[in-house]
């Protein structure tokens, strides 16, 4: 008769046969026990912890967190401890070394970046990045087996993908270095919604890892609204990361797009004019596994 707070359970049986001639009355035919006896007010039941998730990086200290979800929602005026608790959210610091120099990212990922090519980047700022991206490619161990898969998109008032994910360098830089600065506005929720589908053709038995470059806000057609909606569908498929490429664009305003932990996910760079040289920031900051590159050339 209720959840919570005491209630009562009763089953009945009719009488097949009623008594006659002095014979004796029938046995009861209720029956009724207390149930549900625990308090409407109680906390909710967490499951165990989560096992440590990977690195985020591979040097320049990363980070490894676990979680414990929800097993049971509490009811009435019970409490649950709040996501990001130390009853429900640990987190270390891992691969606190520094990064060496000159690095090549080993880690096996399917990764999709998308470059901003609005006109706020400007001619210098857009030759900047495209030559950026170029040299990390160059810094990045392609392969479907074992390796990195690649697939670059450009955005600004319309999406146009560069090239799907593949392992094959000579159609990347080949694309890059055809691609022409669009000059116009920041679609930002577009590419959010553009690299999921993209994801389609990944491996799944791969990490997903969506990039994002951007100097300005989102503008027309999209909306600060519609960038939140399309990173929130997003990071459902990938680790979802941005740089952001002017202050006008402060971490504080991307950092509701990106993945947890957020700190380990925004990168700020001041000027696109400066890509070139944040070249080897950017791939540690992608990449949870690198080898020097003189040891990279040398096994390969």
């Amino acid at each position: 008769s209720k959840s919570c707070d005491g209630g009562l359970k009763r089953r009945i049986r009719g009488v097949t046969v009623y008594p006659q001639w002095g014979g004796d009355e029938c046995d009861a035919t209720k029956d009724e026990q207390t149930c549900n006896a625990l308090s409407c007010d109680r906390p909710c039941l967490l499951h165990n912890w989560g096992r440590w998730r990977a690195c985020t990086r591979a040097c320049d200290r990363g980070m490894r967190w676990r979680s414990r979800k929800i097993k049971r929602a509490a009811t009435g005026d019970g409490r649950c401890p709040r996501t990001f608790s130390k009853a429900r959210y640990e987190r270390r610091v891992c691969n606190a070394q520094p990064c060496p120099l000159d690095v090549v990212c080993v880690a096996r990922m399917d990764l999709l970046i998308g470059i901003d090519a609005s006109g706020s980047m400007g001619l210098s700022g857009w030759k900047a990045q495209r030559t950026a991206l170029l040299q990390l490619v160059n810094r990045m161990a392609l392969s479907k087996t074992s390796g990195i898969q690649l697939g670059i998109l450009k955005f600004a008032y319309k999406i146009t993908i560069l090239s799907q994910l593949t392992d094959d360098k000579k159609k990347l830089i080949s694309a890059i270095t055809k691609t022409k600065f669009d000059r116009w506005t920041t679609n930002i929720g577009g590419a959010f919604r553009s690299m999921k589908g993209m994801l389609q053709k990944g491996r799944r038995d791969a990490p997903s890892i969506c990039m994002l470059w951007t100097d300005g806000r989102p503008s027309r057609p999209s909306s600060k609204y519609d960038a939140s909606l399309g990173a929130k569908s997003l990071r459902s498929s990938c680790r979802v990361m941005v740089v952001t490429m002017r202050p006008a664009v402060p971490k504080s305003y991307v950092s509701p797009w990106v993945s947890h932990p957020k700190s380990q996910n925004v990168m700020v760079v001041n000027h696109p004019n400066l890509m070139v040289e944040k070249v080897m920031k950017v791939n540690t900051f992608v990449c949870g596994r690198v080898q020097t590159f003189l040891d990279w050339t040398k096994a390969y």
